[in-house]
């Protein structure tokens, strides 16, 4: 019994070792990783802030997931097309991402927490609205480039009493 225990403290503690110890991208391939990893950050806030569907949609992988707050997932290029249609037919966004983290996962992996800050125009009634957000997305890299795996994103504004 005592060496089961040894054998699984051991087993524990080399796997708790074990990423250290693999290979680290150099510090010049991660600069371009995330050179690579802001240019698809860009192309996304282009996107929004212009309200072009299609740009938005071809941002994400096949199986992208889209998580707004009050709002049902938006899962596969189908349906995020018709949720971002409906988020731009009913605001237009004007809003400034931020890079607060970004984390190569593995090489085909990567964590990207932003914030954003801006304007929303209600389509509606023209109304003009402060918009801050902060933001998680989970990139893949597939066919060579960085794409939009999960986003989910919440207001960081007070709720209107």
């Amino acid at each position: 019994m005592k060496t089961s225990w040894a054998v699984a403290a051991a087993c524990l503690a080399l796997q708790a070792v074990a990423p250290s110890a693999q290979a680290q991208p150099s510090s010049t391939a991660q600069a371009g990783q995330r050179a690579e990893i802001e240019q698809l950050l860009n192309r996304y806030e282009h996107a929004l802030n212009t309200g072009d569907v299609n740009a938005a949609v071809q941002l994400y992988t096949d199986d992208g997931v889209f998580m707004a707050p009050e709002s049902p997932t938006a899962i596969g290029t189908k349906v995020l097309r018709e949720a971002y249609a409906g988020v731009f037919q009913a605001i237009a966004l004007k809003l400034k991402f931020q890079i607060a983290e970004a984390k190569l996962l593995s090489p085909e992996w990567a964590m990207l927490r932003t914030t954003s800050s801006g304007t929303v125009k209600i389509v509606a009634n023209g109304a003009e609205i402060p918009g801050s957000n902060q933001e998680l997305f989970l990139l893949r890299k597939t066919g060579g480039q960085w794409k939009i795996a999960r986003y989910s994103f919440s207001s960081v504004l007070p709720r209107a009493k």
